[in-house]
């Protein structure tokens, strides 16, 4: 079969043979021939409007003016984290069907707390020279149970690319899908752009030449100063805050911060993901990959997402208020404009098609919203432990019952668990006692919660991310504005609002101008992408194509 690089190549002498013009000068299409899915970790909606003031004429401003805004879209299910919002974008269905219940999660049949990308059958390709090395760190899609948007179109179309970028690996992973060429993503121990051999023997070719550049270390030599004076950034509280991150080196949260001298006690290479300047290394590379692997130069639709993680360690690091995120996103709407300039030269400003959305928004720091006088505080995770093993100490087990928590879900033994579920008399005293502990608004049994009809409000999100073989046993709601004890910064996970809202921006080919109030899930992203480029729906796709964008 003849390979995909071979008929470009001919494509392209057909093009000079018959005198066509250049790609950028070439008149609009029906259909694009690249598809960009931008994912801005942890973006809340409310950041387009907050921090409009500090946005040139290219970048979020060119999307929302030129594009189409739905100002009403949000996440249909919890946790309300980065892996399960990528793999929730690109498969169109929530946790409940394509099984990436969160960031991480306890393995019954490993015995232990995995991620939703690690895969020990793989190695790591990209480390020029040390991968033997550093083997031992590896990733792939095997843990996602769905089709994404881009395994549809490569079973469509085998010739089409398909390709992820991002810091985090399960952010570049996620949703390049199962048939992806490859993902990218940032090794911080090595300061390097990685893949892995689930996608074939040997790293793309061109990315030797680009990991010898070593931009890590350029952009780690700069100081991070605000790109605009202080008082321009009206959208955030004073610099000095109580409730952000010292580095190890300096006295106070504040700006000027010599990163140069920083990185050596706080994480080297590691410190780029808590700066603007990952999102940088993130753009660079996204256009080294669509110039590398030639992406829309020919009538083949290519698709490539880009997610941009900084903005969700800067927002842990400094929390949502801060000097430092207002900083991040003035400098991330340089990013978008230039690698939207990037793809109107190299691939023509009417032959591409973006969508920019997140893949969470965030909570505001409990000790902030106290200063405020607002409702706000932190729930005791540690007693969880106990509370569980205390109410259940008249029924005789082997070992106590409580096995994991995380993501506000408790994990039962295998025994407990059993019991339990024969034993319904067994659960009471435990779901009782887990109400009782201040900040609770809830407890569930999940197991009986999706046995039955789904309930309305905030049980139909906690349905939506269950999944039997994946998900604890109890889930525990909170009350809005209560987190779990952190020192500084945002956290998120919940079905509120902070945490659902997320922008969702089209344009691009055959996009009209406009913006709609309709509320819309994240899941709608997919299909409405299935139905645009006539590609078949993600098989196990929930989600609606959003009527709105398809109708001209």
């Amino acid at each position: 079969m003849m390979s995909k690089a071979i008929t470009r190549f001919g494509l392209f002498v057909i093009v000079i043979l018959t005198g066509c013009t250049p790609k950028g000068s070439r008149k609009p299409i029906d259909k694009p021939r690249l598809v960009i899915g931008i994912v801005i970790d942890q973006m809340r909606a409310d950041y387009l409007e907050r921090f409009s003031h500090n946005f040139g004429a290219r970048g979020f401003n060119r999307l929302i003016r030129n594009g189409f805004y739905n100002k009403n879209t949000h996440y249909n299910y919890v946790p309300t984290a980065t892996a399960p919002g990528h793999a929730s974008i690109f498969t169109g269905t929530t946790p409940s069907n394509h099984g990436i219940v969160g960031n991480k999660w306890y393995d019954r049949e490993l015995k232990r707390e995995i991620t939703s990308v690690e895969d020990s059958k793989e190695a790591i390709l990209g480390l020029n020279g040390i991968e033997k090395e550093h083997s031992k760190v590896s990733a792939s899609p095997r843990r996602l149970l769905a089709h994404t948007i881009s395994d549809q179109l490569k079973l469509q179309s085998p010739l089409s690319k398909v390709i992820g970028v991002s810091l985090k690996d399960r952010s570049a992973i996620l949703p390049a899908g199962h048939l992806a060429d490859y993902a990218l993503w940032y090794d911080k121990q090595y300061g390097q752009m990685v893949t892995s051999t689930y996608y074939g023997e040997k790293a793309p070719i061109w990315l030797a030449k680009f990991n010898a550049r070593k931009l890590p270390d350029s952009l780690l030599s700069q100081t991070w100063s605000p790109l605009k004076g202080l008082e321009e950034y009206q959208g955030s509280e004073p610099d000095d805050s109580p409730y952000e991150k010292i580095y190890n080196g300096k006295n106070k949260a504040v700006f000027p911060y010599d990163l140069s001298e920083l990185r050596k006690e706080n994480g080297g290479y590691g410190l780029l993901w808590e700066t603007p300047f990952g999102n940088t290394l993130v753009t660079k590379t996204a256009k080294e990959v669509i110039q590398a692997e030639q992406l829309g130069q020919d009538d083949i639709l290519d698709f490539l997402s880009v997610s941009y993680s900084s903005t969700d360690l800067v927002g842990h690091a400094f929390g949502v208020r801060s000097k430092e995120l207002e900083d991040t996103y003035a400098r991330m709407d340089w990013e978008v404009a230039e690698l939207l300039s990037f793809l109107d030269r190299k691939v023509g400003a009417d032959n591409y098609l973006v969508f920019l959305t997140a893949d969470h928004g965030a909570a505001d720091h409990p000790g902030f919203l106290q200063d405020k006088g607002l409702p706000g505080k932190f729930f005791n995770q540690t007693l969880i432990k106990e509370t569980t093993n205390r109410s259940l100490q008249s029924v005789s087990y082997k070992q106590e019952p409580f096995l994991y928590y995380g993501y506000s879900q408790v994990y039962l033994t295998e025994e407990a668990k059993y019991d339990l579920q024969k034993d319904p008399s067994h659960r009471k005293p435990l779901l009782k006692a887990l109400e009782q502990m201040k900040g609770v608004k809830s407890v569930s049994y999940l197991k009986t919660l999706t046995d039955n009809e789904v309930p309305a409000g905030h049980m139909e999100n906690i349905v939506r991310g269950y999944h039997q073989g994946r998900s604890g046993d109890i889930y525990i709601a909170y009350h809005p504005g209560w987190l779990h004890y952190r020192k500084h910064g945002a956290s998120h996970g919940t079905f509120y609002k902070y945490d659902t809202h997320v922008p969702l921006i089209w344009y691009g080919t055959k996009i009209r101008k406009g913006e709609s109030f309709s509320k819309v899930s994240i899941t709608d992203i997919a299909p409405t992408l299935s139905m645009m480029l006539d590609i078949p729906l993600p098989n196990a796709a929930t989600g609606q194509p959003i009527v709105e964008i398809l109708s001209r």
